[in-house]
Parts: C-alpha cells; structure tokens; sequence
C-alpha cells in the first residue's frame, strides 16, 4: 500500500507539466469478488519506496494524473486536480480532483525546474508535505518519510578536479565533454 501511495504523491508532483497518456487498464472485477474495504488513510511513507519512486523517474507517473494551471488575476496559483487515474490507485490519500496544489515541501512549483527539483528533494525530505487549496480553503497534507536518507543522496558528490594547464596548453584538455558544449551553449538536462 504504501509503495502504492509514494507513487501516487509523486505523480502529483511529476505530472505539474504534463497529462500523461491514457491511464493503464485496471483489471476487471468479477462478479463474485466483494467490494473492496473502505481504503486507509496514508499517515507515513517508507524512505525506500520514495528513493525508488523518485529514481524510477519523471516519466513514469504522468499517466495517474491530470492538473491544470490555476492564474487568479494573471498570477500563477498553482494547479488544480482535473483528474486522479485510475481513483482506486489513490486510495488512502487525501488528495481530490478539484484541490490546487501550491507547494510541496515548502517550494514553488510553478516552473518546471522547481518541480524537478521539490521532486528529487524528496530522498532527502523529513516529509512530504503538499500545501493545497480545497473549496477555497488553504489545507496541508504532511506525511512523514521514515528512514535514513541513502548515503548517496545525502554526501555530496565531490567537486570534479579541475584541468591541469601547462604554459602554452590549453586550459580546456582534460574539461570534460559536458562542459565544453555548456561553453558552447548547449544546456544539459538536469540530472
């Protein structure tokens, strides 16, 4: 369940910047299968799953959920829940079509690299905590993330060296690919 739930917040967050395609199909029910148990409320997240939800990417979630941007006045709000796919995959967590969502984790949302980056600093977060608007009301979901970040996301990596010169060398031999086409203004993708 809870595996379920990481992958459901995290869409939420990966989805700002698309619709995704169409919503995979759930498996029939037969006839005789009784109705599902009214689902949990979710009240923490494992620290694994949500390392793994955020490593296994951006792409993999926009297909749970549609949002639109919200502009009061020409000013973004944030952006509101159009549609949860399939609604059973959000069971137990309290997150409805019609909530703008305004923040996660304290950080705007509003372009896509401060999606990307509330996304990825999730590994490291105490919580996942998602300020939204409901019927006009402010309202904030917080969820505890149990467990000791990986020691991967919290050491930084080291800085590269830097390339040695010699008196009548270049001072690019040795610079890495990425970081000559940056000079040549290519950009690179986020990591």
């Amino acid at each position: 369940m809870r595996a379920r739930v990481v992958l459901c917040l995290s869409a939420l967050l990966a989805s700002l910047y698309g619709c995704g395609g169409a919503a995979p199909a759930s498996p029939p029910r037969a006839a005789s299968q009784p109705a599902p148990a009214t689902p949990r409320a979710v009240t923490e997240l494992a620290r694994a799953e949500v390392v793994a939800a955020v490593d296994a990417g951006l792409g993999r979630f926009l297909q749970h959920v549609e949002l639109e941007p919200v502009l009061v006045g020409g000013k973004f709000e944030g952006f509101r829940v159009v549609t949860l796919r399939p609604p059973e995959f959000w069971d137990g967590v309290d997150v409805r079509p019609g909530d703008v969502v305004t923040q996660v984790n304290g950080q705007p949302i509003e372009r896509e690299t401060q999606a990307y980056d509330a996304f990825q600093a999730l590994k490291t977060a105490r919580a996942l905590e998602v300020s939204l608007t409901r019927d006009g009301k402010p309202r904030t979901l917080v969820l505890p993330i149990v467990g000791a970040p990986p020691a991967s996301a919290t050491a930084p990596a080291p800085p590269p060296a830097p390339a040695k010169s010699e008196p009548g060398s270049s001072a690019l031999v040795g610079a890495s690919p990425l970081l000559l086409a940056a000079g040549n203004g290519a950009r690179s993708l986020p990591r």
